[in-house]
């Protein structure tokens, strides 16, 4: 017999215990890929742990609510489980985590839980309607209302989550201001009890929130009647900028990076508030004639808007190549296309009732919603698979150059954009710019290894002496390698750094420089009372100085001291020192 929340005894208790059960896998997920909960974690923690589960357990209630056959309700679970399955299996084949850091990997790993999300809520009106039909109700109506009370029930959990975590985190530093440690490191460094709880209370939050039906639906009227406020507006915004277009040009939008974005945000939410303001069993005619006819006509502008987006992006994909970013955009862009052509169509060929198709476009624009986001986490659309080789394609062609390769996307796309990075360093003439093979090799060499102490022994094996006669002694390589950040630019390959001995102050006893092609730094260390410290530095080389060019210009003795032509000023005997810029007159 159900309860008053519409659960039987046992169906909640299953409802708990799949949160429980979830947030313990989020945590054992994290301590296998290295993202163990930490007390700086907690935040990424929360975020993955309320994404993955509500969906999920919203999935699991209508299962263990429903009416039908324990048998099939059971197959139904396994189906749902083993589809969550291929896709981490399939996520895990992409090799996403190869040779990331580990605040990329949390990144990922958050990422992968939101689109898991998305497929639970868009799987879920689905379920729903089978599972626990609707008498008298159609199925868009259904479909509607279901879905605008789960979102609501997630932003519900969202909300419970992170007051209960304010709540404990003043319980623990309350104890903490005398001296009681337990209570802080239960509740937030041991990783266990933080993602057993929030998944246990997302679940009891979804078990509590099915008794308020009735205010959910409240809740839903209140935000249609602001909608109902607000699509008059963007209508208006969505023609005068379509009208004003064609004075301007499309040229204007060529040059904007983030017009595709723009106009795919704008169409989106017309979109949304239409969709939501002229929903089942809504009043079409809360507008009077004029609004409805503004209204109209921005629907049948806003295929033009999905189209102006896909041209600004083809252009975006023909000058640079695929990035993820891009693909993603592509999707957004294609789901923007058919949503508004549907529209669209439904206007143009049922004048007397418009929008009568939505029951048909909605669902299916959902539906491919859902079949996106599955290929998403498999390899028939591996994002950063497509992106990279791409890349690489383009630069083996000669469509784009050495300087407009994205290592930072690269670094990024796990094992196969190691192995694109391992194929440039092969290639001579992309090693042959100092910056470029520094910067490869920063991104190449392991993260422990990058960490590791500069040692004196580290520097005097990178690093080439001039004179080769004259060795610097061991506190001046000390003294380098306490300037920890500007020594490891010399690490990564001999041919980046000469460390030369110079008089730059005319008193008969040489400092030394090292110069730093890669960066274009030049750095002075010289001898104090305390001995060797860093004394100056500049980043103005000469324009493409490599090298060999240095070598040649130290053995014909054109690398010389220059007086300065500003002078430092002195008030009673006391030196001011002042640095000039270059923007002063000559």
């Amino acid at each position: 017999m159900k309860n008053e929340s519409g659960y039987s005894p046992g169906g909640r208790t299953a409802v708990l215990l799949v949160g429980a059960v979830l947030g313990g896998l989020c945590y054992l997920l994290g301590r296998h890929y290295q993202l163990r909960v930490q007390t700086d974690d907690n935040l990424w923690s929360l975020g993955i742990i309320m994404m993955a589960v509500p969906a999920t357990v919203m999935v699991t209630s209508t299962l263990t609510s429903s009416r039908l056959s324990l048998h099939l309700r059971l197959i139904t679970l396994v189906v749902i489980w083993g589809l969550l399955a291929l896709l981490g299996i399939a996520a895990a084949r992409q090799d996403a985590f190869s040779g990331l850091e580990m605040w990329e990997r949390r990144e990922w790993f958050l990422a992968f839980s939101v689109q898991l999300m998305f497929i639970g809520l868009l799987l879920l009106p689905w379920l729903q309607w089978r599972f626990e039909p609707s008498e008298g109700q159609t199925f868009y109506t259904a479909f509607y209302r279901r879905y605008g009370n789960n979102v609501l029930t997630l932003l519900v959990v969202m909300m419970a989550s992170g007051l209960l975590w304010l709540i404990l985190l003043l319980w623990a530093k309350l104890f903490v201001m005398i001296n009681i440690t337990m209570f802080y490191k239960v509740f937030f460094d041991s990783g266990w009890f933080f993602s057993l709880v929030t998944g246990a209370v997302s679940a009891l939050v979804v078990v509590l929130t099915q008794r308020l039906t009735k205010r959910f639906e409240a809740i839903q009227n209140l935000l249609t009647l602001i909608a109902s406020w607000l699509l008059p507006l963007v209508s208006l915004l969505t023609l005068s900028f379509i009208m004003v277009l064609p004075f301007v040009g499309l040229e204007a939008l060529s040059h904007q990076l983030s017009a595709a974005g723009l106009l795919n945000c704008l169409a989106l939410i017309s979109l949304v508030l239409v969709t939501v303001v002229f929903g089942p069993e809504r009043n079409v005619q809360r507008y009077s004639s004029g609004l409805r006819y503004l209204i109209y006509a921005s629907v049948l502008a806003l295929p033009l808007y999905a189209l102006l987006a896909s041209w600004a992006l083809w252009l975006r994909i023909h000058q640079y190549g695929w990035t993820p970013d891009r693909l993603y955009a592509v999707l957004v862009t294609s789901i923007t296309v058919i949503w508004a052509c549907g529209y669209c169509a439904s206007l143009l060929f049922s004048r007397r009732d418009p929008l009568k198709l939505q029951d048909i476009v909605v669902p299916a624009v959902f539906l491919l919603m859902l079949i996106l986001l599955i290929l998403l986490r498999t390899p028939l659309l591996d994002v950063w698979k497509i992106s990279v080789n791409d890349q690489m394609s383009r630069y083996q062609s000669g469509k784009i150059t050495a300087e407009q390769i994205s290592l930072n996307m690269l670094s990024q796309a796990g094992h196969r954009g190691q192995q694109a990075l391992r194929t440039l360093q092969q290639n001579e003439k992309f090693m042959a710019d100092p910056q470029r093979r520094r910067e490869l090799t920063l991104l190449l060499t392991p993260r422990e290894k990058l960490d590791a102490p500069v040692t004196q022994a580290r520097l005097k094996e990178s690093i080439t002496v001039v004179p080769a006669d004259l060795q610097p002694e061991a506190q001046l390589w000390g003294a380098i390698g306490n300037e920890r950040y500007l020594a490891t630019s010399c690490l990564g390959n001999k041919e980046d750094c000469l460390l030369v001995s110079q008089d730059l102050n005319h008193d008969g006893q040489p400092e030394w420089v090292i110069y730093q092609f890669s960066e274009g730094r030049a750095i002075v260390y010289g001898r104090k009372d305390q001995g060797w410290v860093m004394a100056g530095q500049s980043r103005r080389f000469p324009q493409g100085l490599t090298r060999e060019e240095l070598l040649q210009a130290l053995a014909q003795k054109k690398v010389i001291t220059v007086q300065k032509e500003w002078d430092d000023i002195a008030i009673f005997g006391e030196r001011v020192k002042i640095d000039y810029y270059d923007t002063v007159g000559h």
